[in-house]
């Protein structure tokens, strides 16, 4: 439910985090979450005051390539210019599917190790 939604950003605190991180078990509903979030944004119905963009990166997209480099190709060129241009401040990123990562890419890749850092992280 929507209530719930906000239940979780109100609890974030302000400003709403730019950068959020979905952990859980399997099957816990990371995923459900993750669109959840979307669709009321689309809808109007949650975060448009505060983004003017939400991006959902499914990890499993940045194996070989940088968060910067899937968030162009889900949203296309010329948005991520627009995006840029703006440095992002009204952008919301929701990271999903962490678990799906070889557990040696998550605990030696500098990117990730840096990603992580600036993460707000929910735990499904």
């Amino acid at each position: 439910p929507l209530g719930d939604l906000r239940d979780i950003f109100h609890y974030l605190g302000k400003p709403c985090p730019r950068l959020i991180l979905i952990l859980g078990g399997p099957g816990i509903g990371k995923t459900t979450l993750a669109n959840e979030i979307c669709i009321k944004w689309a809808r109007d119905l949650f975060l448009a005051e505060e983004f003017d963009a939400v991006i959902l990166v499914p990890m499993r997209c940045v194996q070989q390539r940088s968060v910067e480099e899937v968030k162009m190709e889900h949203i296309g060129e010329e948005n991520y210019q627009q995006l840029k241009k703006s440095s992002g401040r009204r952008c919301l990123v929701i990271l999903e599917g962490w678990d799906e990562m070889s557990v040696e890419r998550r605990q030696n890749d500098p990117f990730l190790l840096r990603l992580l850092k600036e993460c707000t992280v929910l735990e499904a």
